[in-house]
């Protein structure tokens, strides 16, 4: 790509634009022609880096409605596209190739936990995708192409691959005391058959570091605890008793808590428009800020060198999109598919309803929030927040 294409590029992606969208509002009839110019030029020049991509992407239909995208896989008679998408409509999926020619497809395999489905269809085989194994850094483009060689959406790489599944993240086993206020978190609970528990840790305890490293509050906790894994020993400094000790706590898995439903931010992640049911609880994402449609995903993501690093498994919000990473597709095709007649999409929350925001009931009446539903707000708080941080990196990027 040439100064100029990349200058146009970078200018687009910091201003929002969104390509072939019509979502900048109050633009003069001037300033409209020259966005669509601009459009029209970025289109272009991405086209010779989507073109081999396009070949080996898909539309998924029921009727007259578009449901996604798909990518050509195996011998060329297999689809892999989102599972939630197509799940009602199994018994009338037609695939629109890059040719436009249609094929008669159902469903013949599923995998739950990554929200996919396998189409098999009739006809001429179509070409498979040439996955690459790059693994595009930080801040690189990214690109998710039409099956007629425009792009579909196209951003940069906002945070490198991680597990998006609560229940495989690691656990230290403690609730925090959220009223105190000097060094270190103190522990207002240690929950059963952890590693907390295992090691002696009891309610009242403070911990003053992990891995040597001093901690002054719970986020400054998660944040020492970050990258580790569930069967990682740790040591910590902890004040207990009037004194100071050193223990080694083995990590746990975290328990499965019930997602809280939360207008304020179900709202907020709709407000960049539609998103996909299905939008969590991958194992092995990138995040990037592409903003394509919900039934635009399923589809293969390039680099600028035209090089197939992944799909796309889900839009989050405005500022959120999930890139399934070509090692992790690969890993996952190797294993058997769930059979369609009995594989169930997952729930996208588990929802149960929101205390009054103020109580004032003591800690052992029955309206008090229990420990169990505290935990369930701190998740929620934790989601919350980092939407709110990806919102202000997206501000500071459009400024």
């Amino acid at each position: 790509m040439n100064r100029m294409m990349t200058k146009l590029f970078l200018t687009c992606a910091l201003s929002g634009l969104a390509i072939a969208q019509d979502d900048i509002p109050l633009l003069r009839p001037e300033e409209r022609a020259a966005v669509d110019s601009q459009t029209e030029q970025l289109n272009a020049s991405l086209k010779p880096s989507l073109a081999t991509a396009a070949q080996s992407t898909v539309r998924v239909w029921s009727g007259k409605r578009r449901l996604a995208y798909g990518a050509v896989i195996g011998d060329g008679r297999q689809i892999l596209t989102k599972w939630s998408e197509v799940a009602e409509h199994a018994n009338h999926l037609v695939v629109d190739g890059p040719n436009r020619e249609s094929h008669d497809a159902k469903i013949t395999g599923v995998h739950e936990e990554e929200d996919l489905a396998i189409l098999s269809i009739d006809g001429e085989a179509l070409k498979p995708i040439a996955w690459s194994d790059a693994k595009p850094p930080l801040g690189a483009f990214v690109i998710a192409p039409q099956p007629d060689g425009r792009p579909a959406a196209f951003g940069v790489v906002s945070v490198l691959e991680r597990n998006l599944r609560e229940t495989d993240l690691a656990f230290l086993g403690i609730m925090s005391d959220i009223e105190y206020r000097g060094p270190g978190v103190r522990i207002s609970e240690v929950q059963p058959n952890t590693g907390a528990a295992a090691a002696g840790l009891k309610e009242g305890d403070i911990v003053l570091a992990v891995k040597e490293r001093p901690i002054s509050g719970l986020m400054e906790l998660k944040s020492t605890l970050t990258g580790t894994q569930p069967g990682e020993t740790v040591p910590l400094r902890v004040r207990a008793n009037g004194g100071e000790k050193n223990l080694n706590v083995t990590l746990s898995k975290r328990p499965e808590l019930p997602k809280i439903y939360n207008p304020r931010l179900d709202q907020m992640e709709r407000m960049g428009g539609k998103i996909s049911r299905v939008r969590d609880s991958f194992t092995q994402v990138v995040q990037s800020d592409m903003r394509p449609e919900p039934n635009q995903i399923g589809g293969p993501v390039v680099d600028l060198q035209g090089r197939v690093i992944g799909i796309t498994v889900a839009r989050a919000d405005r500022t959120r999109s999930f890139i399934m990473p070509t090692a992790a597709v690969k890993n996952m095709l190797a294993r058997p598919a769930k059979d369609p007649s009995i594989a169930k999409v997952l729930e996208p929350e588990k929802q149960v309803a929101l205390l009054p925001e103020k109580s004032d009931a003591p800690r052992n009446h029955p309206m008090a929030p229990s420990p169990r539903r505290m935990r369930e707000h701190l998740s929620e708080m934790e989601r919350l927040m980092e939407f709110m941080r990806e919102e202000m990196r997206a501000l500071e990027l459009e400024r």
